[in-house]
């Protein structure tokens, strides 16, 4: 009985030992398929199709532009470039932006006259004036119509900025009977 046990055992070891080595009839044909395949492939010339790996685009660098800026009473350019940007410190950018406009001193500032504010593109405002017509009247002068019909009489410089061509055309003599424009808002962009 340990005679029959021992052959069992070494059976089993044998049986261990070559399976998946016998090759069946499947096994033949697709050995065979494979050995002919490889032939094939080697007999073929192999073609490495090359390609560039593109770097993601980065997103654009933000436009800026120019953009009008009134000045009001009481400003200067510190406080300008406090309220417009946050930063006091920036008054110096907005005078080397403006300096032609400015002058040597960065400290004298005219209400109702214009600075150059830089803005990103995306951050740009509709500054376009609406107008309406003013027929003038006798006794009318810039000054007296700004604070008739703006509240300020310094914005007389908004009145002739906006009617230049008429004003130079008359010496500067507001005529009764001219129509001006004037804005329905003095400061569109605020």
């Amino acid at each position: 009985m340990l005679h029959k046990n021992l052959i069992f055992v070494l059976l089993g070891l044998i049986m261990i030992s070559c399976s998946g080595t016998v090759p069946s009839v499947g096994n033949e044909v697709s050995v065979q398929e494979a050995e002919q395949s490889n032939e094939v492939a080697a007999k073929q010339e192999v073609s490495v199709e090359t390609f560039t790996v593109q770097e993601p685009e980065s997103p654009p660098l933000p436009v800026t532009v120019f953009e009008p800026y009134m000045i009001k009473r009481g400003d200067f350019l510190t406080k300008i470039a406090l309220r417009e940007y946050g930063d006091a410190s920036m008054w110096k950018d907005i005078y080397s932006w403006n300096k032609d406009e400015i002058g040597d001193n960065p400290d004298r500032l005219y209400p109702y006259n214009f600075l150059s504010l830089k803005r990103e593109s995306t951050d740009v405002r509709d500054c376009e004036p609406e107008f309406f017509d003013y027929t003038i009247q006798s006794g009318d002068t810039a000054w007296n119509l700004a604070q008739r019909v703006y509240g300020d009489e310094l914005a007389w410089v908004i009145i002739y900025v906006d009617n230049a061509q008429l004003i130079k055309s008359t010496d500067g003599v507001l005529q009764p009977g001219t129509t001006f424009k004037m804005r329905k808002k003095l400061d569109p962009c605020n």
